[in-house]
């Protein structure tokens, strides 16, 4: 943790890795619990929850992206 956020651009990839990160984990749990909840097979189940966490990442990507142009964009 000592070289973390060393500059701009270390800062804005360790954001996008936690937001991306974020969204795989919220992802697959979500679609993990939908699918117990369902009472899905865990093969259907497992390979929702890893589709759901690649969605998720995306998601979380674009939301990190997003707030970089509210916080930078339009700070002018």
């Amino acid at each position: 943790m000592a070289l973390a956020q060393i500059g701009p651009l270390t800062t804005v990839i360790e954001a996008a890795a936690t937001a991306v990160a974020a969204g795989v984990a919220l992802g697959g749990v979500a679609a993990g619990i939908l699918g117990l909840i369902r009472g899905s097979s865990r093969t259907a189940i497992e390979g929702n929850a890893l589709a759901s966490g690649y969605v998720g990442g995306g998601v979380g990507a674009a939301l990190a992206l997003l707030d970089l142009i509210l916080r930078y964009g339009l700070a002018r």
